[in-house]
């Protein structure tokens, strides 16, 4: 099968690329900016993908690529997820995570139109519900009430999906909305790659203090899986009602208790606190999926808990040192 990933140079979209080419398909994809290091590169899949160099805002480009490569599956995952770029600049936040998309929608309801029904599944994220109660998780249902430049950004783009979906232009559709993925290949400056390779340069990891949010933390190898089966239930689809389905492990963390279970593979080394930068004060306090959607429609259910997804991530930063050294 011809798939096409979007934002396959990221951690995400690399990993599910390196899955969809063990299982013997084919993979296309699009490459803006040409680093040294990006996540297909240090996963081994850089040159078994064939690459187009554009943007995936370039609506001629990207139409040509569904139509010449005969593309049957589109998952769309380009996104830009710091969330302090968007409080630096807001204009490439919808330029990527929602023009990035409709120009994917148009490409697809013109094959609609062509009689050609190719599947898309749109990567979003839990940031799109905004804040909800302490212990309560969201559900697929719960409205999209997102404040802040990334998550509103995504919230758009969701919409804008089920939108084409519910009016005919795409026939075959489901979105997901993800918690934070972890793993190896993340070369971001998030969370846990920026603690395991500070660690390995025996290097203080910074706790911020004050900031006790919770998110929660699913191994990419199960979000993987997860995808793989979501696309083979979209290409299933006929026009129904787009699907959304919940990604997550159920396991939720401070980032004091994810830098303290990273420290406990270093010895020696002890974490420093300091005052936050200011975008951390317009985060989401609380975040946790519940994930009975996927569970009930695909049997899927997260396999790695997250001292052992830790525990493999830190493993496998260790393997490259000059990414970290």
């Amino acid at each position: 099968m011809k798939v096409l990933v979007t934002g396959a140079t990221g951690a995400l979209g690399s990993n599910l690329a390196k899955r969809l080419l063990a299982e013997g398909h084919s993979v296309f994809s699009i490459r803006h900016d040409e680093s040294p290091v990006d996540s297909a590169k240090v996963l081994g899949i850089d040159d078994k993908k064939t690459w187009s160099r554009g943007d995936v805002v370039d609506e001629t480009l990207v139409k040509r690529i569904i139509s010449d490569y005969d593309i049957y599956l589109v998952y769309h995952l380009p996104a830009l997820p710091i969330v302090r770029v968007g409080t630096r600049t807001v204009r490439p936040l919808y330029d990527v995570n929602l023009i990035g998309t409709l120009i994917i929608l148009e490409a697809l309801k013109e094959q609609t139109g062509w009689g050609s029904d190719v599947g898309m599944v749109m990567m979003s994220t839990d940031k799109v519900h905004g804040e909800t109660t302490y212990g309560r998780q969201y559900l697929e249902t719960d409205p999209l009430d997102a404040m802040a430049p990334y998550e509103t950004s995504k919230a758009c783009a969701d919409m804008t999906c089920r939108m084409f979906q519910r009016m005919g232009y795409v026939k075959r559709l489901s979105v997901v909305r993800l918690s934070n993925i972890y793993g190896p290949g993340d070369m971001n400056p998030r969370l846990i790659p920026n603690t395991i390779r500070k660690c390995l340069r025996q290097q203080p990891p910074i706790i911020y203090n004050g900031i006790t949010y919770l998110r929660e933390f699913t191994f990419v190898e199960d979000f993987v899986d997860a995808m793989v089966r979501v696309g083979k239930f979209t290409q299933q689809q006929n026009g129904e009602i787009a699907e959304v389905f919940n990604i997550g492990s159920g396991e939720t963390y401070t980032q004091e208790v994810v830098i303290n279970l990273v420290l406990g593979s270093f010895r020696g080394l002890r974490s420093i606190v300091e005052e936050p930068p200011p975008h951390t004060r317009i985060e989401i306090p609380y975040q946790a999926l519940n994930h009975s959607e996927i569970t009930k429609h695909m049997a899927w259910q997260p396999k790695t808990s997250f001292p052992v997804g830790l525990s493999k991530t830190i493993e496998w930063w260790k393997t490259p040192p000059e990414l970290w050294n």
